[in-house]
Formats: structure tokens, sequence, C-alpha cells
């Protein structure tokens, strides 16, 4: 059976399966024998999994600030199956509602190979149709290929983009697959995954040993919710219906024995008491008060260097650099333009990146940032430190995959300083005059061992 055949028939039978649970049945899981993708969720396990995860959310760990209008809501009949970049089903997403209005979502995993089930809590209503972005898609492909057939358009979710799929077939008889986002028009041309290989929705091939792995975290969280879901049948709660005061009651005091039961095995690693804590952040602000620093500073790529060096010697005064100004990019930085509530998923998709070494806060002991981040309306400049994995990638290779995985990445180089005139006052001074500077956007202490 060849790709396209075997998306089309995904399609077909997830529709069916969508058309046919107008009314819902909250059965315990059954076993998943689809034999299109053998790591395919059936949607009515998928649709467990977003009832489950809804209980547990308003009554067991809410931790959102909307979760009085979640605590009057249930998930919605219908469902919209989202593919992914290699064109194999990725995630469903099942509408919060309440009071007959939608008020959010929860996207759920299609196929066990991703480990977890729930993807994405979204707090406002979906604004995505189907319809719409698939018929702006095909627009976009024939204009922009005159003459190429398309064979297929699927909704996609490539994160942070939700956009469309296109099978089409160039003048020159060559499959081609793109991704395409509606609302900005950007395309960008995907590599077919391997018919035969299992990969995840970046396409990075698993190997057995990985996808053993990812599937045992899968049936654990399926059996969680599985616990659930038979304990609303179990106490006649209908999970199709607002939980009522006593169902909500039932609910925390199950919840509060799985508490109890979780708790009688102590953590593997004993983690640090509160004193320990302050000790060694007191250590760290103590070396980190007397070490000498070199101050990095952050500008847009556009700037040329005589532009930064103006801006530098401006806030400088009537100093002098006898070491010079610098201005290689040395290690790799991202900076990544995002709201906050998208800031956390970029980063999560960043550190279990294939290709990539993302350094966390405790690994940073050598620079601060003086004022990080910097925010721009509702969206904000984030700073992340990255290395290279496998080394050979250069710094344009990095950008450019990122950019096609749809990260939105200022571009941004760094401006180097290794001498001052100044005492340590004087150089804190110009530090922080030159980040109020809106050419800069941060500065950063290096500091020296």
């Amino acid at each position: 059976m060849s790709r396209r055949e075997r998306i089309i028939v995904i399609a077909a039978v997830v529709t069916c399966i969508i058309l046919a649970s107008a009314v819902l049945f909250l059965t315990p899981p059954p076993l998943i024998t689809e034999p299109v993708d053998p790591y395919l969720v059936a949607e009515e396990i998928a649709r467990d999994h977003a009832t489950a995860a809804l209980v547990e959310f308003i009554v067991a760990d809410p931790g959102l600030a909307e979760d009085e209008a979640w605590r009057g809501a249930t998930i919605g009949g219908e469902s919209l199956l989202f593919f992914d970049r290699n064109g194999r089903p990725f995630v469903y997403q099942y509408p919060v509602k309440s009071g007959g209005m939608v008020i959010g979502s929860i996207t759920i995993a299609a196929r066990t190979v991703l480990g977890g089930s729930v993807m994405e809590y979204g707090i406002t209503s979906p604004t995505f149709d189907p319809d719409d972005a698939i018929r702006l898609a095909v627009a976009t492909t024939e204009r922009t290929y005159p003459g190429w057939i398309i064979q297929e358009a699927l909704p996609c979710y490539a994160p942070p983009v939700t956009g469309v799929l296109i099978w089409a077939m160039a003048v020159n008889d060559t499959e081609k697959l793109f991704l395409i986002d509606p609302a900005s028009g950007m395309i960008v041309e995907r590599e077919p995954a391997d018919e035969g290989a299992a990969v995840d929705h970046l396409g990075r091939t698993l190997d057995p040993d990985e996808i053993e792995s990812r599937i045992a975290v899968w049936r654990d969280i399926n059996a969680r919710y599985h616990e659930i879901i038979s304990f609303a049948e179990g106490h006649d709660i209908d999970l199709r219906q607002i939980l009522s005061e006593d169902d909500f009651e039932s609910y925390m005091e199950f919840f509060r024995q799985r508490e109890i039961v979780s708790t009688r095995t102590p953590p593997p690693v004993t983690p640090l008491s509160e004193s320990e804590l302050i000790a060694q952040q007191r250590e760290l602000e103590e070396w980190q008060r007397t070490a000498e620093w070199d101050v990095a500073i952050a500008y847009d790529a556009a700037l040329s260097d005589d532009e930064i060096s103006a801006a530098i010697a401006e806030h400088l005064g009537e100093g002098s650099l006898p070491g010079g100004i610098r201005t290689s990019p040395g290690r790799s930085w991202l900076c990544l333009n995002a709201s906050a509530a998208n800031f956390a998923g970029y980063r999560a998709r960043l550190e279990n990146h294939s290709a990539f070494l993302v350094f966390c806060a405790s690994d940073a002991f050598f620079w601060s940032v003086i004022e990080n981040p910097k925010s721009i309306d509702d969206r904000t400049l984030w700073l992340l430190d990255i290395g290279q994995n496998p080394p050979e990638m250069d710094e344009e290779d990095i950008k450019n995959l990122l950019l096609a995985e749809g990260f939105p990445l200022e571009e941004i180089r760094f401006a180097r300083m290794q001498s001052y005139p100044q005492d340590r006052d004087g150089r804190e001074q110009f530090a922080e005059r030159l980040n109020a500077d809106t050419r800069v956007l941060f500065v950063m202490k290096e500091y020296l061992m």
C-alpha cells in the first residue's frame, strides 16, 4: 500500500469513527488492533483519555487560573485528527465546553510511540478551521507551483504551526510534501518518512528500545486514565455531564487515595533540603560577586558591527576599550520570540530534540543575564544556550533546521568586551545603561574562571 493510500485509509477510518461517536460511550480501553498503523490510538480510547484528563485537571490539580471555568466543563462530542509533518496521525483535538460554549481544548496523542497522552491543554477556544485552512493551502500551492497535481491535503499540527500538509506531484512526476501555514503563507518542503520505519512526529527513526520505552510510558498513562473511567462506571457518574458536588467529592477522595499509594515508596534520590538549597545559592552569589566577568551584548543580526560599536561607545562615555570588541558568534544561543504560554512547549521540544543539547539553568553557572527576558507586546525574547549534537552542524544548519520545524527564531549576534576602563561599579552601571538601549536585545555577564 502506498503512502497516499495509507493516509486516505487512515483518514477514512478516523472520519467514520468520529461520525459514529455522536453518542458517547465511556468504556474501558480496548486493545489496539488497528491494522493500518500498529501504534495508532483509536479515537474512542483517545476520547476516554481526554475525558479522564479533564476530570484529573479540574479535581486533582487544576494548575491554571481558568480552573473555575473548567470546573463546569465537559468534553465536546466532535474531535479533529491532526497529522504530523510526516503524514502520520499525530493528535486528536477535543473541544472543552462549558455552558454551550467552547472555552478550551485538550490535545491527545494519536500514536503510542509519542510516549505521552495529553500533549496540550488549550485555555482558549481553538480558531483553526480545517476546511478554510485546506482551501487556502491548496490555493497557495496552485499559485506557487502551477501545473503541479495536488494529491492530498491534511490538517497538520507541527508546533507551533497548525497548518496543512500537502502531497503533490511535481511536473517531473516526483512526489513532493509541503507543510503550509495558511496564516502566514509559509511553505516548508518536507522529506517523506521511510514507509516502514517507526518515526516520531519530527521524523526521527526510533530504535526498538526507544519504541518499547515510549509505549510503556503510554500504557502506564492509559492504565491511570482507565482507573478514572472505571471509577465513574462503578459509582454511576456520567462523565458526559458536569460533575455534581457529590461526584466532585468522590473523585477528590479517589485522587487522595492514589496519592497515598504513590508516596509509600520513597523517591530514588533524596532532594536537597531548604537549608542546603539556600547555602548553594549563597555560594553561587558570593562567587559571582567576586569573580571577574566580561560583557556580552546580544543584538539583532541585521545591525552592522559599526552600528553596535557606536551604541557601545555612546554608553561607555569617555572610556576606552584597549581589549576591543569581538563580534564572533561563539557558542550557539537561540533567541525565541514567543509568548510565555508557548515558550515551555518550545523548550520541551528542544530538550528532547535529537540534534541539539539544551543547557538547563543548573548548567548556567558561568553566566547571568542582567535582564532576560525582554517583552514586546505579548511576545518575549527568551534566550536558550544550545549545543550541537552532532558537532559537525554549523550555525546555519541549526537555524535552517529549527526554522523548518516552526521555531520563531530571532537572528542574533553577540559583541563581547574583554577589558574595561571602569571599576566593578562602573561596569555594572555601563552594562545596565547598555541593556536599556532599544538597539540591544539583552546584556549578559560571562563569568571567568
